[in-house]
């Protein structure tokens, strides 16, 4: 068996052809079906996000598994195979597990580092398992990515250092407000920055997001796109808005202040000022701007310049990782035909253990079932004690050059039949 990944991702792939080359969310149950009924193909599981269409597969030879694996995107697409051989990015075995590790851990992204990537990855495999179009191999494989991916998101937390001013900014505001329930962000201008710190701010968690612009209408359109957590005003009610927000962002192109010392001396000390515009859209003093936790651009671009060099030593430490999860992998994969010669083991192990107490029962009927239950408690954990040594072994002498020959003595030793080719596919099915 092999694993094989095809890949159209954001790297080569034109905008248009990326369009086109995307399986559609509710046609995936479909083609997961559709490519697992293809000669060659084992398993399978379909990724499709806005920046990537790949498919792994567990297949019986790479020859022809690139082969069908092709065929199934040229026929799925409606295009000519040399159109799928002009973009299309094969690779196998361990340098297709170390990309998935890569994936999930959001080191292929476009925003290196970004979340979503694994959630999109879980969500793929799990429909795919919902499909039963994977088996013994993927189910490890891609719990083995998920629980690594997750991992790495927690040690190393490179999605929290912001590679966007408007991120930077909504960074300070969390840092400084702490808690951001019942707390309400001010936007103040719609313009590319403004939109952007809206799309990052909506899941952050405040209770309220004001939108305001001098073009009411064009507020008004954009909140309800986003629900009741996010309303509109107009620039002349700014003043209104201030006094009853904790955060507020401003992105205007203007020449003149919109916010000024006047407009902040009924404010709490605890404000969060995010000026985004250039020219400044906030002139205070410095002594209230630190008082109220301001930030201006150039300090928020500074912010960023030391995120990326910090985001690179963080992808660099996080790719130092994948190696060792990949040969984890495969050293269990090695593994798979001993399973079935330690669960005969295990079985033997047992029989001799159930005999023992059977003839304690015989000539000890004294006793009764909570002694019963602690002799055969007891009797158990020797069992396991004395087998755990010999499991350990073969599992290690099972990955050697020898390991037939080893897999044979250690069978011998223990009185252990033969195991057939077909034992061996059934415990790897399951």
């Amino acid at each position: 068996m092999f694993i094989i990944y095809v890949n159209l991702d954001y790297h080569p792939l034109p905008l248009a052809l990326r369009e086109q080359f995307s399986f559609a969310a509710e046609q995936l149950a479909q083609a997961d079906q559709q490519l697992n009924e293809e000669k060659s193909i084992l398993e399978n599981v379909i990724l499709s996000t806005c920046n990537r269409t790949e498919i792994y597969a567990v297949v019986d030879q790479i020859h022809t598994g690139r082969y069908y694996l092709k065929r199934f995107l040229a026929n799925w697409f409606k295009v000519d195979l040399a159109t799928i051989n002009d973009y299309v990015m094969i690779e196998e075995q361990s340098a297709a597990v170390t990309h998935l590790f890569r994936v999930a851990s959001g080191l292929e992204s476009l925003i290196i580092g970004e979340p979503q990537i694994l959630g999109q990855v879980k969500r793929a495999f799990f429909a795919a398992q919902a499909n039963a179009t994977t088996g013994a191999i993927f189910n490890h494989l891609f719990q083995e990515v998920i629980t690594f991916a997750k991992r790495m998101h927690t040690e190393y937390k490179i999605s929290e250092h912001s590679i966007s001013s408007s991120q930077a900014g909504l960074h300070q505001i969390k840092a400084h407000l702490q808690s951001l329930q019942d707390k309400q962000l001010a936007i103040v201008g719609l313009g590319e920055m403004g939109r952007q710190a809206l799309d990052n701010a909506y899941n952050m968690g405040f209770s309220r997001i004001v939108l305001v612009n001098r073009t009411l209408a064009k507020a008004q359109h954009l909140a309800a796109n986003f629900g009741g957590q996010v309303s509109a005003a107009p620039l002349t009610k700014l003043p209104d808005v201030l006094a009853t927000s904790d955060a507020v962002i401003t992105a205007v192109a203007t020449q003149e202040p919109l916010i000024d010392a006047q407009a902040l001396t009924v404010r709490q000390p605890n404000l969060v000022l995010i000026d985004l515009g250039v020219p400044r859209n906030i002139r205070i003093t410095p002594q209230l701007a630190e008082q109220l936790h301001y930030y201006n651009i150039d300090q928020l671009t500074e912010i960023v310049q030391s995120n990326n060099e910090l985001r690179q030593q963080l992808v660099k430490k996080i790719a130092a990782e994948i190696p060792v999860a990949v040969q984890e992998y495969y050293t269990w994969q090695r593994q798979l035909h001993i399973v079935p010669v330690i669960k005969e083991l295990r079985e033997s192990a047992l029989v001799v253990q159930d005999t023992a107490l059977t003839s304690l029962q015989h000539k000890l009927p004294e006793l009764n079932e909570h002694e019963l239950k602690v002799i055969r408690k007891h009797m158990k954990s020797i069992v396991n004690q004395m087998i755990k040594q010999p499991i350990k072994t073969i599992k290690e002498l099972s990955i050697t050059s020898d390991a037939d020959v080893d897999i044979d003595f250690f069978k011998q030793i223990f009185g252990l039949a033969e195991v057939d080719e077909a034992a061996v596919k059934k415990e790897v099915a399951k």
